[in-house]
């Protein structure tokens, strides 16, 4: 009778762990691929407890999932389910820092600077450009000032209440994370066409002085100017940096809302 009675209690404790297990593997998968909390500088052993952390303080709020086996087949694809799901959000959520990654590259390109990420036998094309890390650390700490930590909370959990587990993954979801990749394209392209402008201005004043005097010698000059002007339009563009950031972050906002109505549609 003793043994049955402990064979009872460990059954309800594995039930009780199971409503901690899902909300961790979507949590998790979403801190990996979340701007700033997947950064490859954070520690793993800090992100898990992290995770950690937020399971327990969700789990008690977020509706009850449904009684499944976890090592049955259906749990285990409920937990791909949520890895999916936790994945597809995070990766929403790092949409504005692609905008601005993809920014730093266009500009670093135009000015000459990724030249020298090209040529570098260590890193090779694998290191971002020294424009490209300026905004992702400029951006970054406009995410933390903005709350964004918590903003990245609050889309956890609405997302459990949109798209709960067992719901099943929704192509809509998807579809609308897809048909976001050509706003990220549309939104750099704008934000960078000044800069590459201003440029394409330089190095065709600087073509039209060889084409004049060919003489001169545009390696040892052009270079060093077209540099100097960069960093001019970069200065004189990064004030309007956090406007521009809070603008982009508020699509986003709508086109993640737009994305959870569709999954809790279906």
């Amino acid at each position: 009778m003793l043994a049955n009675e402990s064979l009872l209690e460990a059954s309800q404790y594995l039930q009780e762990m199971q409503r901690y297990w899902w909300p961790f593997c979507r949590i998790m998968a979403l801190a990996t691929t979340a701007p700033v909390l997947g950064h490859k500088s954070l520690p793993k052993r800090a992100r898990v407890l992290l995770v950690l952390a937020l399971t327990l303080a969700l789990s008690t709020a977020l509706p009850r999932p449904p009684q499944l086996d976890a090592l049955s087949a259906a749990g285990i694809l409920a937990a791909i389910e949520q890895i999916a799901v936790g994945a597809l959000l995070g990766l929403t959520l790092q949409l504005v820092f692609v905008i601005f990654s993809v920014v730093g590259e266009i500009v670093s390109t135009q000015m000459g600077m990724s030249m020298a990420r090209y040529n570098d036998p260590v890193n090779g094309v694998s290191s971002s450009s020294v424009v490209g890390q300026l905004y992702f650390l400029l951006i970054a700490l406009l995410f933390l000032a903005s709350d964004g930590h918590l903003l990245a909370v609050s889309v956890i959990y609405q997302s459990f209440v949109y798209w709960p587990v067992g719901s099943g993954l929704s192509y809509a979801g998807f579809a609308t994370f897809i048909y976001a990749m050509a706003w990220v394209l549309s939104a750099a392209t704008l934000l960078s066409l000044p800069l590459v402008f201003a440029l394409f201005l330089v190095q065709f004043c600087f073509g039209l002085l060889n084409r004049i005097s060919p003489a001169m010698n545009l390696f040892s000059l052009g270079f060093p100017m077209a540099i100097l002007a960069s960093l001019a339009c970069i200065h004189l563009t990064l004030p309007e940096l956090p406007e521009n950031y809070l603008h982009l972050s508020r699509e986003l906002l709508d086109n993640l809302g737009h994305l959870l109505r569709e999954a809790s549609h279906g």
